[in-house]
């Protein structure tokens, strides 16, 4: 029974593993020291990326700081790179350049005396400056502008080429004709062109040169036949010369290219009844009172040229139409000149005149 007792025994402690070498407290020990250490090193690691990373942040954020307020100044700063002066006029991209020169510019003007500059480089950039600006100032319709730095460009180069035809026409719409028929002229030299010869006949009618206007329109009008602009032109020289057949063709011309021109229309029927040409007059009133019919001064002169020419009807019904297109106290005015002393006996006409009195005090009792 003991010999059995001990076999049992050897079963469960001879043969069972050594749990004590397989793990000890010393092996346990060193796996929890190195797991540690690893644990440490990330750590360490993490500290080290994470840290970078935010060091990274905050430089980017800086910058993308930075160049947003650099675009973004404040308005009014001055600052080194700004230029010397803001010009009042905005200039088109591709002139920009010439603010290069502004300061080349303010600077000589201050210290050289006037006249006539050499081809140098400081010359060739002021009057470049003074070119552009010119044009920016005269496509913004500030003439007055444009002139000053027009004039200051033929105050350098006198014979500048393409500035006198501007300034011609600056100083023909101020009305200054001696000066604009010297600029014209020296524009002409250049170039042969319509809008030259055009508007240097003008102003030759405006300094009383009237065969000089005669020469230079005709010119004009062999370019150009059509031109409504040029065929006023010689009526007003015409007119002004005596020679009224051609005035009165040229008038015409112009009308049948313009039929809208409404004062001009009237200008020429006034100037027939100054030649005494009262049935042409008539004719053309009553042309034109079928295109405009609401016009009381071209009735009331078609009145007075009916009145010359015998036709007392006529011009009773003229007169009549007039009245319907004016106050009663403005009628009344023109009824009491004394073209009418014609037919101021008539019937119908004391009828209108007691027709327009009684309207006057209704309009006053109002």
């Amino acid at each position: 029974m003991h010999k059995r007792k001990d076999k049992i025994r050897d079963i469960y402690h001879g043969h069972s593993p050594d749990f004590e070498k397989d793990f000890t407290p010393q092996v346990a020990k060193e796996i929890l020291e190195e797991r540690q250490r690893d644990v440490r090193r990330g750590r360490l690691l993490s500290f080290f990326f994470g840290g970078l990373v935010l060091i990274l942040s905050v430089v980017l954020t800086t910058v993308v700081i930075r160049d947003f307020l650099s675009t973004r100044k404040i308005p009014g700063e001055v600052t080194g790179e700004q230029p010397i002066y803001v010009p009042r006029y905005t200039l088109p991209a591709d002139v920009t350049w010439v603010m290069e020169y502004q300061p080349v510019a303010s600077q000589i003007e201050e210290i050289e005396e006037p006249g006539p500059k050499p081809l140098s480089a400081k010359w060739v950039k002021n009057a470049a400056y003074h070119i552009n600006m010119g044009n920016q100032a005269l496509a913004g319709k500030a003439h007055e502008q444009s002139l000053e730095h027009f004039q200051k460009v033929i105050e350098i180069y006198p014979d500048m080429q393409g500035v006198h035809r501007i300034m011609g026409m600056l100083f023909l719409q101020r009305e200054h004709f001696s000066l604009a028929a010297e600029h014209l002229e020296k524009a002409l030299k250049e170039e042969e062109q319509f809008d030259i010869l055009s508007n240097l006949g003008f102003a030759y009618i405006g300094t009383e040169e009237y065969n000089l206007a005669e020469k230079h329109l005709k010119r004009a009008l062999e370019i150009q036949p059509e031109n409504p602009g040029c065929h006023k032109n010689l009526a007003m020289l015409y007119r002004k010369m005596d020679q009224t057949d051609k005035a009165v063709f040229h008038f015409e011309k112009y009308i049948d290219l313009c039929p809208g021109d409404l004062d001009t229309m009237q200008a020429y029927a006034l100037y027939l009844t100054t030649l005494g040409r009262w049935e042409e007059a008539a004719t053309f009133l009553t042309s034109l009172t079928g295109e405009v019919s609401n016009v009381a001064p071209i009735y009331f002169l078609l009145a007075q040229v009916q009145i010359q020419n015998g036709q007392k009807e006529q011009a009773i019904a003229a007169l009549q139409r007039g009245t319907q297109l004016i106050d009663p106290e403005l009628a009344l005015a023109w009824m009491s000149r004394d073209e009418f002393d014609a037919v101021r006996d008539s019937s119908q006409f004391k009828q209108m005149i007691d027709q327009l009195e009684i309207a006057e005090v209704t309009l006053e009792g109002q």
